[in-house]
């Protein structure tokens, strides 16, 4: 926060009071009705006052005259970071999160499709996940069984816990000793590094090898890329278009224009969750505080000009080694500290389901 602006007592008060009111109502808040509501022990006009002072500072602005007053991209800033407090989910909504993803499939893209869906029905929002990036994955082993003179059984394993196999084939048969060394020698190079860096730096890192037979590690290099690339669910899963209709902000023809447009092309979203996923933000503090690395961006903050009318709530879940991302995209008219409580839960679940973790439930 920039020196000068930090704000009383009274004012974040006030502030607090606004956006949690119009985020209810979604039209706004005077002064009369904060003060008959609250019984506040200063005046009706102490109040105007202070939400005088809070809209020349940024915070507030006031639609018309006789209007008012909503929050600011700053105001909504400032409350989500200093006066927020997160709610607790309750139970029966733990439960519905839990039992919505469990029971879909072993498979992680009925999985993450169930998690979009579930996100927007609980938030109504539009609920957006985005599946691991499985060029994150770090190598975990390699294993060589040969199938006939001249076939080999590759098994490749990352260490998030995913298996690949592929049978290559040698013009000529290779003893089972060189095999066995040929695996020893790939193992102790490439283990703990991620399927990204195998692929750019494997030419140098088997450069001097020493071993008499090398053509199954000439035959790793050569199909290298495709190799050490595993399969990925479909990359995006959104649920909830229809939430963005009812949403009154969208009412206004420039920003649902501008939100259909996003979900028509999907690599924009995509981008976006990437750049979340491997940059820290220095402009939108992750708050608060969450093993699941939350963060929310409002409004002007988010450098995608689609979203500039748009908040987004995204955290991080984990399969091994490897990261996805969730979301929640909607107005900056959004009840962050009840959808921050949703996500966060929801990432866990999803850990802890692909990592065959138990989950609280009904805590």
């Amino acid at each position: 926060m920039q020196p000068g602006t930090e704000l009383t007592e009274r004012e974040k008060f006030v502030l607090g009071t606004i956006v949690e009111n119009f985020v209810a109502k979604a039209s706004p808040i005077g002064s009369t009705y904060i003060a008959k509501k609250y019984h506040l022990p200063f005046s009706p006009a102490t109040l105007r006052n202070v939400m005088m002072d809070l809209e020349e500072k940024g915070y507030l602005r006031q639609p018309h005259t006789s209007a008012g007053r909503m929050p600011t991209d700053k105001g909504y800033r400032f409350y989500v970071d200093s006066i927020m407090k997160v709610e607790n989910i309750s139970p029966l909504e733990k439960n519905r999160i839990y039992e919505s993803l469990r029971r879909v499939s072993q498979d992680i893209e009925y999985i993450l499709e169930a998690a979009s869906h579930t996100l927007a029905q609980i938030s109504n929002q539009l609920g957006v996940v985005l599946a691991p990036r499985f060029y994150q994955g770090r190598f975990d082993r390699m294993e060589l069984v040969p199938i006939s003179d001249n076939r080999i059984l590759v098994i490749i394993t990352i260490q998030s816990g995913l298996v690949k196999t592929i049978t290559m084939e040698l013009e000529h048969g290779i003893s089972r000793d060189t095999l066995q060394e040929t695996c020893r020698i790939l193992n102790e190079r490439l283990h703990g590094l991620t399927l990204k860096e195998i692929k750019r730096t494997i030419d140098e890192r088997m450069r001097d090898v020493n071993l008499q037979d090398t053509r199954f590690i000439d035959l790793v290099l050569k199909s290298s890329r495709s190799l050490f690339t595993f399969p990925s669910p479909s990359d995006l899963h959104i649920g909830g278009t229809s939430n963005i209709m009812t949403q009154p902000e969208f009412s206004d023809q420039t920003k649902l224009k501008n939100i259909m447009n996003l979900l028509d092309d999907k690599e924009i979203l995509i981008q976006v969750f990437n750049r979340r996923t491997e940059t820290e933000e220095t402009e939108a503090p992750p708050a608060p505080i969450s093993p699941h690395r939350i963060k929310i961006t409002i409004g002007e903050e988010n450098k995608e000009h689609l979203m500039r009318y748009c908040s987004l709530i995204t955290a991080t879940y984990h399969l091994g080694g490897v990261s996805g991302t969730i979301g929640l995209l909607g107005p900056t008219r959004m009840p962050y500290s009840k959808l921050v409580a949703v996500i966060d839960y929801m990432a866990e679940v999803l850990s802890s389901l692909f990592n065959a973790e138990s989950v609280p439930k009904n805590e």
